[in-house]
Protein backbone atom coordinates (compact mmCIF):
# COMPACT_ATOMS: atom_id res chain seq x y z
CA UNK A 1 0.00 0.00 0.00
CA UNK A 2 2.84 2.32 0.86
CA UNK A 3 4.56 1.49 -2.40
CA UNK A 4 1.47 2.32 -4.34
CA UNK A 5 1.21 5.60 -2.61
CA UNK A 6 4.78 6.56 -3.53
CA UNK A 7 4.18 5.52 -7.08
CA UNK A 8 1.09 7.69 -7.32
CA UNK A 9 3.08 10.61 -5.92
CA UNK A 10 6.06 10.09 -8.22
CA UNK A 11 4.24 9.75 -11.51
CA UNK A 12 2.93 13.34 -11.62
CA UNK A 13 6.39 14.62 -10.77
CA UNK A 14 7.91 12.54 -13.56
CA UNK A 15 5.33 13.93 -15.98
CA UNK A 16 6.19 17.45 -14.95
CA UNK A 17 9.94 16.89 -15.33
CA UNK A 18 9.45 15.21 -18.70
CA UNK A 19 7.35 18.05 -20.15
CA UNK A 20 8.94 20.87 -22.28
CA UNK A 21 8.67 24.58 -21.71
CA UNK A 22 9.71 27.67 -23.83
CA UNK A 23 12.77 29.63 -22.82
CA UNK A 24 14.61 32.61 -24.45
CA UNK A 25 18.34 32.49 -24.97
CA UNK A 26 20.58 35.50 -25.99
CA UNK A 27 22.35 35.11 -29.34
CA UNK A 28 25.13 37.52 -30.38
CA UNK A 29 25.66 38.14 -34.10
CA UNK A 30 28.09 40.31 -36.13
CA UNK A 31 26.88 42.47 -38.99
CA UNK A 32 28.34 45.12 -41.31
CA UNK A 33 26.99 48.65 -41.44
CA UNK A 34 27.94 51.18 -44.14
CA UNK A 35 28.06 54.92 -43.47
CA UNK A 36 28.42 57.52 -46.22
CA UNK A 37 30.46 60.70 -45.85
CA UNK A 38 31.29 63.57 -48.20
CA UNK A 39 34.91 63.62 -49.31
CA UNK A 40 36.72 65.74 -51.89
CA UNK A 41 38.74 63.83 -54.44
CA UNK A 42 40.90 64.98 -57.34
CA UNK A 43 39.89 64.25 -60.90
CA UNK A 44 41.33 65.26 -64.26
CA UNK A 45 39.31 66.71 -67.10
CA UNK A 46 39.97 68.13 -70.56
CA UNK A 47 38.92 71.63 -71.52
CA UNK A 48 39.32 73.50 -74.80
CA UNK A 49 41.31 76.64 -74.15
CA UNK A 50 41.80 79.61 -76.45
CA UNK A 51 45.41 80.65 -76.87
CA UNK A 52 46.58 83.86 -78.52
CA UNK A 53 50.08 83.90 -79.96
CA UNK A 54 51.59 87.14 -81.17
CA UNK A 55 53.93 86.96 -84.14
CA UNK A 56 56.11 89.91 -85.01
CA UNK A 57 58.83 90.89 -87.43
CA UNK A 58 60.37 93.71 -89.36
CA UNK A 59 61.27 94.28 -93.00
CA UNK A 60 62.67 97.13 -95.01
CA UNK A 61 60.61 99.16 -97.49
CA UNK A 62 61.96 100.54 -100.74
CA UNK A 63 60.26 103.46 -102.51
CA UNK A 64 58.81 102.26 -105.80
CA UNK A 65 58.39 105.80 -107.05
CA UNK A 66 60.18 109.08 -106.26
CA UNK A 67 60.93 112.52 -107.64
CA UNK A 68 62.47 115.85 -106.69
CA UNK A 69 61.38 119.36 -107.66
CA UNK A 70 62.90 122.73 -106.72
CA UNK A 71 59.98 124.48 -108.43
CA UNK A 72 57.17 123.63 -105.99
CA UNK A 73 56.59 124.28 -102.30
CA UNK A 74 54.85 122.02 -99.77
CA UNK A 75 53.28 124.22 -97.11
CA UNK A 76 55.56 127.06 -98.25
CA UNK A 77 58.70 124.88 -97.93
CA UNK A 78 60.66 124.53 -101.14
CA UNK A 79 62.94 121.82 -102.58
CA UNK A 80 60.43 118.96 -102.34
CA UNK A 81 61.52 115.30 -102.27
CA UNK A 82 58.67 112.85 -102.79
CA UNK A 83 59.01 109.13 -101.93
CA UNK A 84 56.13 106.68 -102.41
CA UNK A 85 55.85 103.27 -100.70
CA UNK A 86 53.58 100.24 -100.72
CA UNK A 87 52.82 98.25 -97.54
CA UNK A 88 52.42 94.51 -98.25
CA UNK A 89 48.98 93.30 -97.18
CA UNK A 90 49.71 89.57 -97.26
CA UNK A 91 49.74 87.99 -94.83
CA UNK A 92 47.28 90.30 -93.04
CA UNK A 93 48.79 92.20 -90.13
CA UNK A 94 47.03 93.48 -87.02
CA UNK A 95 49.44 96.35 -86.54
CA UNK A 96 52.19 98.01 -88.57
CA UNK A 97 54.52 100.70 -87.31
CA UNK A 98 56.75 102.66 -89.63
CA UNK A 99 60.33 103.19 -88.44
CA UNK A 100 61.83 106.10 -90.34
CA UNK A 101 65.54 106.79 -90.13
CA UNK A 102 66.87 110.10 -91.43
CA UNK A 103 70.52 109.84 -92.33
CA UNK A 104 72.99 112.32 -90.93
CA UNK A 105 73.89 115.18 -93.27
CA UNK A 106 77.31 115.66 -94.78
CA UNK A 107 76.50 119.35 -94.48
CA UNK A 108 73.80 121.22 -92.60
CA UNK A 109 70.52 121.98 -94.38
CA UNK A 110 67.24 122.69 -92.59
CA UNK A 111 64.48 120.20 -93.45
CA UNK A 112 60.98 119.06 -92.56
CA UNK A 113 59.43 115.63 -93.12
CA UNK A 114 55.75 114.65 -93.49
CA UNK A 115 54.24 111.18 -93.83
CA UNK A 116 50.81 110.79 -95.47
CA UNK A 117 48.52 107.82 -96.09
CA UNK A 118 47.85 108.00 -99.86
CA UNK A 119 45.76 104.80 -100.09
CA UNK A 120 42.66 106.74 -101.12
CA UNK A 121 44.07 109.65 -103.14
CA UNK A 122 46.90 107.80 -104.85
CA UNK A 123 50.48 108.85 -105.58
CA UNK A 124 51.46 112.21 -107.01
CA UNK A 125 52.87 112.10 -110.50
CA UNK A 126 56.08 113.96 -111.36
CA UNK A 127 55.39 117.74 -111.47
CA UNK A 128 54.45 118.79 -114.99
CA UNK A 129 55.87 122.00 -116.48
CA UNK A 130 53.53 124.82 -117.40
CA UNK A 131 52.19 125.00 -120.94
CA UNK A 132 50.65 127.88 -122.88
CA UNK A 133 47.00 128.48 -122.08
CA UNK A 134 47.08 126.40 -118.83
CA UNK A 135 45.44 128.15 -115.89
CA UNK A 136 44.13 127.14 -112.48
CA UNK A 137 40.59 125.84 -112.31
CA UNK A 138 39.90 126.74 -108.69
CA UNK A 139 38.83 123.18 -107.80
CA UNK A 140 40.92 122.78 -104.67
CA UNK A 141 39.44 123.12 -101.18
CA UNK A 142 42.75 123.12 -99.29
CA UNK A 143 46.06 123.99 -100.91
CA UNK A 144 49.03 121.83 -99.89
CA UNK A 145 51.36 122.38 -102.84
CA UNK A 146 52.05 125.61 -104.67
CA UNK A 147 54.40 126.54 -107.53
CA UNK A 148 57.43 128.71 -106.92
CA UNK A 149 56.90 130.32 -110.34
CA UNK A 150 53.83 130.60 -112.53
CA UNK A 151 52.83 130.59 -116.16
CA UNK A 152 55.15 129.47 -118.92
CA UNK A 153 58.22 131.07 -117.36
CA UNK A 154 61.30 128.89 -116.86
CA UNK A 155 60.64 126.43 -114.07
CA UNK A 156 56.91 127.13 -114.06
CA UNK A 157 54.60 124.29 -112.94
CA UNK A 158 51.35 123.42 -114.66
CA UNK A 159 48.31 124.81 -112.87
CA UNK A 160 46.40 121.68 -113.87
CA UNK A 161 49.04 119.54 -112.20
CA UNK A 162 48.89 121.65 -109.04
CA UNK A 163 45.11 121.33 -108.92
CA UNK A 164 45.25 117.56 -109.41
CA UNK A 165 48.02 117.14 -106.81
CA UNK A 166 46.13 119.16 -104.17
CA UNK A 167 42.91 117.26 -104.82
CA UNK A 168 44.81 114.02 -104.22
CA UNK A 169 46.43 115.35 -101.05
CA UNK A 170 43.03 116.47 -99.74
CA UNK A 171 42.09 112.77 -99.68
CA UNK A 172 45.31 111.78 -97.91
CA UNK A 173 45.58 111.15 -94.16
CA UNK A 174 48.42 112.80 -92.26
CA UNK A 175 50.24 110.11 -90.25
CA UNK A 176 52.99 112.20 -88.65
CA UNK A 177 56.10 114.20 -89.28
CA UNK A 178 59.07 116.14 -87.96
CA UNK A 179 60.30 119.70 -88.33
CA UNK A 180 63.82 121.11 -87.82
CA UNK A 181 65.33 117.74 -88.51
CA UNK A 182 68.96 118.64 -88.82
CA UNK A 183 69.97 121.19 -86.24
CA UNK A 184 73.56 120.13 -86.78
CA UNK A 185 72.76 116.52 -85.93
CA UNK A 186 75.74 114.18 -85.93
CA UNK A 187 73.79 110.89 -85.93
CA UNK A 188 70.78 109.62 -87.86
CA UNK A 189 67.41 110.51 -86.36
CA UNK A 190 64.81 107.79 -85.93
CA UNK A 191 61.12 108.14 -85.22
CA UNK A 192 58.16 105.76 -85.37
CA UNK A 193 54.50 106.18 -86.20
CA UNK A 194 51.45 103.96 -86.57
CA UNK A 195 50.60 103.14 -90.18
CA UNK A 196 46.96 102.48 -89.29
CA UNK A 197 45.10 100.95 -92.26
CA UNK A 198 47.43 102.44 -94.87
CA UNK A 199 48.24 100.34 -97.92
CA UNK A 200 50.21 103.14 -99.58
CA UNK A 201 51.99 106.09 -98.03
CA UNK A 202 54.38 108.81 -99.09
CA UNK A 203 57.15 110.79 -97.45
CA UNK A 204 57.45 114.43 -98.42
CA UNK A 205 60.80 115.87 -97.41
CA UNK A 206 61.33 119.60 -97.87
CA UNK A 207 64.46 121.72 -97.61
CA UNK A 208 67.59 119.87 -98.71
CA UNK A 209 69.04 120.67 -102.13
CA UNK A 210 71.77 118.04 -101.82
CA UNK A 211 70.50 114.47 -102.34
CA UNK A 212 72.85 113.21 -99.61
CA UNK A 213 71.04 115.45 -97.16
CA UNK A 214 67.69 113.91 -98.16
CA UNK A 215 68.39 110.23 -97.59
CA UNK A 216 65.89 108.27 -95.48
CA UNK A 217 65.38 104.59 -94.70
CA UNK A 218 62.02 103.04 -93.84
CA UNK A 219 61.28 99.77 -92.04
CA UNK A 220 57.88 98.27 -91.25
CA UNK A 221 57.60 96.59 -87.84
CA UNK A 222 54.56 94.31 -87.92
CA UNK A 223 52.65 92.15 -85.45
CA UNK A 224 49.87 89.62 -85.92
CA UNK A 225 47.78 87.73 -83.37
CA UNK A 226 47.01 84.08 -84.10
CA UNK A 227 44.15 82.52 -82.13
CA UNK A 228 44.06 78.77 -81.68
CA UNK A 229 41.91 76.37 -79.67
CA UNK A 230 43.67 73.46 -78.01
CA UNK A 231 42.69 70.81 -75.44
CA UNK A 232 44.24 71.30 -72.01
CA UNK A 233 44.19 68.70 -69.21
CA UNK A 234 43.37 70.20 -65.82
CA UNK A 235 42.66 68.96 -62.29
CA UNK A 236 39.79 69.84 -59.99
CA UNK A 237 38.37 68.83 -56.58
CA UNK A 238 34.99 67.09 -56.72
CA UNK A 239 32.68 66.17 -53.82
CA UNK A 240 31.92 62.45 -53.64
CA UNK A 241 29.88 60.26 -51.29
CA UNK A 242 32.40 57.73 -49.97
CA UNK A 243 31.31 54.49 -48.23
CA UNK A 244 32.88 53.65 -44.85
CA UNK A 245 31.91 50.05 -43.77
CA UNK A 246 32.14 49.06 -40.09
CA UNK A 247 31.63 45.84 -38.13
CA UNK A 248 29.03 45.88 -35.37
CA UNK A 249 27.47 43.33 -32.98
CA UNK A 250 23.93 42.85 -31.84
CA UNK A 251 22.24 40.56 -29.30
CA UNK A 252 19.00 38.86 -30.22
CA UNK A 253 16.89 36.46 -28.22
CA UNK A 254 15.64 33.19 -29.60
CA UNK A 255 13.01 30.96 -28.07
CA UNK A 256 13.76 27.29 -27.52
CA UNK A 257 11.69 24.38 -26.17
CA UNK A 258 13.60 22.78 -23.28
CA UNK A 259 12.66 20.15 -20.69
CA UNK A 260 11.25 21.43 -17.46
CA UNK A 261 14.02 19.86 -15.46
CA UNK A 262 16.64 21.88 -17.39
CA UNK A 263 15.05 25.11 -16.17
CA UNK A 264 14.64 23.68 -12.75
CA UNK A 265 18.27 22.64 -12.50
CA UNK A 266 19.87 25.61 -14.29
CA UNK A 267 21.20 28.38 -12.09
CA UNK A 268 19.11 31.55 -11.86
Amino acid sequence: MKTLYLLLLTLPLLAIFASCVSRQYPVTSTYEETAYRTAYVSETYTENETAIETLSGQYGLTPFYSWYSPNIAFFSKTNVWYLSYDIPQSPPYDNIRLIISIWKQPQYESATLSVLDTTKGGNLSTPAPAVAGDSGKGQVKWTWITGTSSGSAAGGISDSWLDAANIQLNQALFLGGRTYLWSKQENPQIFQLDAGKAQKFCIILCGPQNIWNAKVSVDAAWSRNITSCRPVTKERQVARQVAYPSQKQQTLYETRQVPFWEIFLSPP
